[in-house]
């Protein structure tokens, strides 16, 4: 429904919605899958600031633990207790009223009434939706919020278009991002991926996730960060691994590449699942796992 046209010409109408359309198109956006990190680091010395790092570029370590409270403070709310995305403020929200064309033609006294559309909050237990995900963009969303949807930004600033909600730290915000991680495994698939880590890939990577297995000097032959303790297949690594979403670990383990073997057809997707889980929680901070 539009109001406030008065003598407004047809043709001067169109210009202005082409101009708020070309305007709109320009508008960054937040997506669910950023650019893939290239497999191979560059020199140690060409290495940019920790992505996980304190507000003076400082590294830090996720915590799980603390990061519980945090999301019990900010984010249950609308994600609910246990991340389905059905906490008690879930059935009320809705996206914003107002985008780019609202703005725009109302400079001329023209206002646009949409119908408010929910905005539902994720569920962290949607494997799928987590699979695209890297932990460093889900960083970047609590960080920036999401916008035109009930998202707002626990950052210092809110990107265009996203609402503000209170600043959470650094810490703070990598806190409650490992702890929503932990919602799509269990302690029992979290244990079992465990097992299955130790009997069949701590030779190469190391019990500890660090490179540092029996075959470490081998591999470090083939893959010279290795030698660094950084890169593919070093899973303390933590500017690497933020930088790895689900499926690239998953196709890590089911197709192999150069020294690291194809388990397609050996590992039920279940295993897969419980290792790609397992091999996120060497670089937080989390509960003992059995």
């Amino acid at each position: 429904m539009l109001r406030g046209f008065g003598r407004t010409r047809p043709a001067a109408l169109l210009l202005v919605i082409a101009a708020a359309v070309v305007v709109a198109g320009c508008q960054p956006r937040t997506g669910l899958q950023g650019t893939r990190t290239p497999m191979t680091l560059p020199p140690a010395e060409n290495v940019e600031t920790p992505l996980v790092a304190d507000e003076n570029d400082r590294p830090i370590v996720p915590d799980a633990i603390t990061g519980k409270q945090v999301y019990g403070q900010n984010c249950a709310v609308c994600h609910g207790m246990d991340g389905h995305g059905n906490g008690p403020m879930a059935p009320t929200l809705v996206e914003p009223q107002h985008d780019v064309l609202a703005l725009v033609v109302g400079l001329f006294g023209i206002t646009i009434h949409r119908p408010t559309v929910p905005s539902k909050p994720a569920d962290f237990h949607n494997r799928d939706l987590e699979s695209v995900i890297t932990p460093a963009i889900m960083f970047q969303t609590v960080t920036d919020g999401r916008a035109y949807t009930a998202m707002p930004a626990f950052g210092p600033e809110a990107s265009f278009g996203a609402n503000k909600q209170q600043t959470l730290t650094n810490a703070e915000r990598w806190d409650a991002n490992v702890y929503e991680m932990m919602f799509r495994t269990t302690p029992e698939g979290l244990s079992a991926g465990k097992r299955l880590y130790e009997a069949q890939c701590a030779q190469c990577h190391g019990v500890n996730g660090d490179g540092k297995g029996p075959r470490r000097q081998e591999m470090a032959a083939q893959i010279w960060s290795w030698s660094r303790n950084e890169g593919p297949g070093i899973f303390t690594d933590i500017n690497y691994m933020v930088q790895r979403n689900g499926a690239d670990l998953t196709n890590a383990i089911l197709d192999g590449g150069g020294p690291m073997p194809s388990y397609r057809g050996k590992l039920s997707t279940a295993e897969v699942n419980n290792l790609v889980d397992y091999v996120y929680t060497f670089f937080y901070k989390h509960p003992p796992i059995k």
